[in-house]
C-alpha cells in the first residue's frame, strides 16, 4: 500500500509540473536599439537621446554608448518594448527639462528586430536617421553596408584593394546602401572613392580592417571635407561598427 500510495505521489507531482510549463507565460516582445551620434558639432561635447521624453543616454561625436567607434569597433545594442517612440537628441546633457531639443522623430520598433539611430547634422541642421539592422549572415562571406553622413563629400563609391563593388556605388549624404557580400580578408584596402571635377577617380578615405566570414558590418562615412571651423578632428573618416 506504501508503494502504491509513492507511486501516486510521483504521478502528481508530474502532472503538476506538465501543467505549470504548459502556463508558462510567453516570451514578451522585444526590440534591439542601438544609437550612434554622428554630428561633428558633438567632438569634445554630448547631447542626450531621448526615448519619450526620457533619458536614453548621453552621446558624443562618433559613440554608439561603447566609447569612440574607430576602424573597428562592435555594435552596442540594448532591449527595448516593441511599438511606436519618440526620439529625440538634445544641445547639451543639462537636466532633460533644461536641455533644448535640436531633433526629433517618430519610429517604430518591431518584435526581434535590431535598428541603429543616428544623430546627423549640416552645418548645424540636426536630423535623424535609422537603420534596420537585421541580415542573414554568410557562413563564406563577410557582409557590408555604407552609410554615408558627410555633408560636403558628394556621392562615393567603393573600392576593396583595386575591387570594385558593385553594390556599394553613387552613394550620396543620408543614404545607407543594402548589405552586400564580400570576400573575407585579414587586411583589405577599404577605400571610398570619388570623381573630382574633371572626371578623375580619387580616394576620399582609406582604412584596413579585417572582413571575417559570417560577419556584418556597417561602415560610417562622417565629418567633413573642409570643417567650416578648421577643426581638423571634425574631419572626413570611416568608422565601422559589426552589428553581428
Amino acid at each position: 500500500m506504501r508503494r502504491y500510495f509513492i507511486i501516486l505521489l510521483y504521478a502528481a507531482i508530474g502532472m503538476g509540473g506538465c501543467n505549470k510549463d504548459a502556463d508558462m507565460p510567453v516570451s514578451p516582445a522585444l526590440s534591439y536599439l542601438m544609437v550612434y551620434n554622428g554630428s561633428p558639432d558633438f567632438y569634445g561635447a554630448n547631447s542626450m537621446a531621448l526615448v519619450n521624453n526620457s533619458l536614453y543616454g548621453t552621446r558624443g561625436y562618433n559613440e554608439n554608448g561603447a566609447g569612440l567607434v574607430g576602424a573597428f569597433n562592435f555594435s552596442r545594442y540594448s532591449f527595448i518594448d516593441t511599438g511606436l517612440y519618440r526620439i529625440a537628441f538634445t544641445d547639451s546633457t543639462r537636466q532633460p527639462a533644461q536641455a533644448a531639443k535640436i531633433s526629433e522623430r517618430l519610429l517604430s520598433f518591431e518584435n526581434q528586430q535590431h535598428y541603429t539611430v543616428y544623430l546627423l547634422d549640416s552645418l548645424g541642421f540636426f536630423d535623424i536617421l535609422y537603420t534596420q539592422d537585421d541580415v542573414a549572415p554568410d557562413a563564406a562571406k563577410a557582409k557590408i553596408r555604407l552609410l554615408h553622413l558627410s555633408p560636403d563629400a558628394g556621392k562615393v563609391y567603393l573600392r576593396i584593394d583595386t575591387a570594385l563593388i558593385g553594390a556599394i556605388q553613387n552613394v550620396g549624404f543620408r543614404k545607407v546602401t543594402d548589405y552586400t557580400a564580400v570576400t573575407p580578408d585579414i587586411k583589405p584596402g577599404i577605400r571610398i572613392m570619388f570623381k573630382d571635377e574633371a572626371g578623375e577617380e580619387r580616394t576620399l578615405v582609406r582604412k584596413s580592417f579585417p572582413l571575417e566570414a559570417g560577419k556584418c558590418y556597417t561602415m560610417i562615412l562622417r565629418g567633413y571635407k573642409v570643417p567650416a571651423d578648421g577643426n581638423v578632428n571634425k574631419t572626413i573618416n570611416l568608422s565601422t561598427i559589426t552589428n553581428f
